[in-house]
Parts: C-alpha cells; structure tokens; sequence
C-alpha cells in the first residue's frame, strides 16, 4: 500500500474539500476504452473525452465517496506521488464541475450553431453561423 499521508494536506484554491462527495449529473452516459473514456452528457450534447485519471475520477463521482477517499484509492491504483495526484484529482473535479457534469454545478451557457444559408452572387448556396453576440 502507497503511504496516503500526502494526500489529507489541502490543495491550495481547491473547491473542493476532502469530505465533499461529488456526484455526476443524471443523463450522462460513459463508455471506457483502454483505461480512457468518453463521457456522452444527452443534457447538453456534449462529448468530453477523458483520459485515465479522470475517467477514475468520474467513475468514484457516485455522490459517496469523498474526495480524501477517491484520492487515497486511487494513489493506490495509479501509484503516483500523493500531491501530485491530489492535484491532479481537484483540477478533474474542477473541469467537471466548470462543465455542469457534477450535481450543483451549472453548465456553461454555449450557443448553438444554427445553418442560416445566403446565396453567394453566382445564386449558390453558402452555409453560415450565427451572428456574434
């Protein structure tokens, strides 16, 4: 077992605390691939990609788990140097929660991109965005 005392110091700025348990969204679907995975949230349409670490962070986001507790598991599993990961685990659940994937946390307003079509001189079609804001 990987000493865990590195791990209970608190990440500077951090959002999170060590007794929070962060909880994913309802309507997000996940498929894991070579120890990476793809998060489908059907809320926004949005596809997030994640790579090992926060495919295990996601995975421990059962709304039970605190976040001492999913960094000492998986210090375990990743072997990596405790504030190291620790580090790593809160900028995971930041990005989550800055994307609307965690309980509590809003989604980012993001405009869709709607077709407006307008004809070029020659009378061909030509497919725009929006406007800007």
């Amino acid at each position: 077992m990987t000493d865990t005392t590195e791990q209970s110091e608190p990440v500077p700025g951090a959002r999170f605390s060590a007794t929070d348990t962060p909880v994913g969204i309802d309507g997000v679907e996940i498929a894991v691939f070579d120890g990476e995975a793809v998060l489908f949230d059907a809320n926004s349409a949005m596809v997030h990609r994640l790579g090992a670490i926060a495919a295990a962070v996601w995975l421990c986001c059962d709304g039970s788990t605190d976040v001492a507790t999913i960094i000492e598991q998986l210090i375990d599993v990743f072997e990596l140097d405790g504030s190291e990961l620790a580090g790593a685990i809160h900028e995971t659940l930041e990005r989550f929660a800055d994307e609307g994937l965690l309980e509590g946390h809003d989604a980012p307003v993001r405009l869709a991109l709607t077709p407006e079509t307008t004809v070029a001189d020659d009378g061909t079609e030509i497919l725009t965005g929006p406007p800007d804001p």
